[in-house]
């Protein structure tokens, strides 16, 4: 693939994010999963010293442009990327979940990083200082992105978000928490509608399948199996169990609180191993943040659809129970459950049939942004399509470059 711009850059700190940048699927057939992994203690936002003695490792500068690496405390890598044609404006890249087993690199970007250098903005991401389900970690990290533009390249004139899947979490929060520091985000397959909902669809999903499939060896809610090869250990297993027996694969789907979707039945067994892969790889890591209490409660649910009543009640007699703990809760609404209190633009990018954030966190989202009487910061796009950020470089970069002239116009982008 062409290269739009030309620097040379080391490659032994990337890494490419599970929810981004390719079908979930292909990825979970060929990485290895592993649940937990020890935490670093973040630097603070803001912290004047912290970023003062943020170390650069590898600084690049030819014919104006600058590409810049380093580490900003214990474990956070940054990178910062001015092209030549500067056009003043600065974008924070939030990239997505990654694998708690793997070791903490910065995003594998450079597509996207590269078109929004040859169209003269600059680029800053940050590695986060953990992987798994970083929300804090990513916010405080990212919020320092820009501070360390301007101290260590220069002051931009605006600064955009772009987040990208749990990115696009970090962004709205970003975007709630400091309106007047930023000018405008592009949220792209984000779990916006908040993480207590996304749990509920992974974790009710992960039940219900027990139930139905008892004979598939996966582990429970928060003991998964280690996996080592997910084609022999969990692509096989599952795919066999559930052609002897879809019905009930239909049944889980009309029981379950968020449905998982699928226009046919191949994309609903490709959703299913995306959830169940998802659960194996981050189930563990969730339940650390919680302090080891359980972030998961449906004591007193009662699932339900259009079944029989008998069946029905074998399912809610039969489904693995679980009861979480007001802290637990606390941590998943912190991060986060959104206010809706938009005050810059703010457009969203969705595929319809997306197995991992599916597109119900749109509509929670706009129903947050409404209450608050926000409507005039939020546009919302979705594209008939399956898959988890199943966007190419180019359309994602198109979707950023309307945001921007939504901020340069007061226009509104449409639907």
């Amino acid at each position: 693939m062409h290269r739009l711009f030309l620097l040379p850059r080391a490659t032994r700190h990337r890494r490419r994010d599970l929810l981004h940048g390719i079908p979930v699927l292909a990825l979970l057939l060929s990485l290895p999963l592993a649940g937990g992994c020890g935490r670093q203690l973040p630097t603070r936002p803001g912290d004047a010293a912290a970023l003062s003695k943020a170390a650069v490792s590898e600084r690049f500068v030819a014919d104006g442009a600058v590409h810049l690496e380093g580490d900003i405390g214990p474990g956070t890598r940054y990178s910062l990327d001015r092209p030549a044609n500067w056009n003043g404006d600065l974008v924070l890249y939030l990239h997505g979940y990654s694998n708690p087993a793997f070791p903490v690199a910065l995003p594998d970007n450079g597509p996207i990083r590269d078109r929004l250098l040859a169209a003269g903005f600059a680029v800053a991401a940050s590695s986060y200082s953990s992987n798994g389900y970083a929300v804090p970690e990513g916010v405080r990290e990212s919020h320092q992105l820009r501070a360390l533009f301007v101290s260590r390249v220069a002051k931009p004139q605006r600064t955009f978000l772009f987040g990208v899947s749990l990115g696009g979490l970090i962004g709205l929060m970003l975007a709630e928490k400091y309106p007047s520091q930023y000018d405008g985000a592009l949220l792209v397959s984000g779990v916006v509608g908040g993480t207590p909902e996304e749990v509920k669809y992974i974790a009710d999903i992960k039940v219900l399948f027990d139930w139905a499939f008892p004979t598939v060896p996966l582990g429970g809610l928060v003991t998964p199996i280690p996996v080592t090869d997910f084609n022999t250990q969990v692509v096989g297993p599952v795919v066999a169990a559930v052609s002897a027996d879809p019905n009930k694969l239909g049944i889980i789907n009309l029981v379950t609180r968020h449905p998982m979707p699928a226009a046919n039945g191949q994309e609903l067994v490709k959703s299913l191993l995306n959830v169940l892969g998802f659960q194996l790889q981050g189930a563990v890591d969730l339940q650390d943040r919680t302090h080891g209490h359980m972030f998961f409660d449906n004591e007193d649910y009662h699932y339900t659809g259009p079944l029989p009543p008998s069946l029905i009640d074998a399912i809610n007699a039969g489904v693995a129970r679980y009861s979480s703990t007001p802290d637990a809760e606390a941590w998943l609404a912190h991060y986060e459950t959104p206010s809706g209190d938009l005050r810059i633009p703010v457009l969203t990018l969705h595929n319809q049939r997306d197995p991992v954030v599916p597109a119900f966190h749109e509509a929670l989202l706009f129903d947050a942004v409404h209450a608050q009487g926000a409507d005039a910061f939020l546009a919302q796009r979705q594209t008939d399509s399956y898959g988890h950020v199943n966007f190419t470089p180019d359309e994602l970069v198109q979707n950023f470059l309307d945001l921007v002239h939504w901020v340069d116009t007061g226009v509104r982008p449409a639907p």
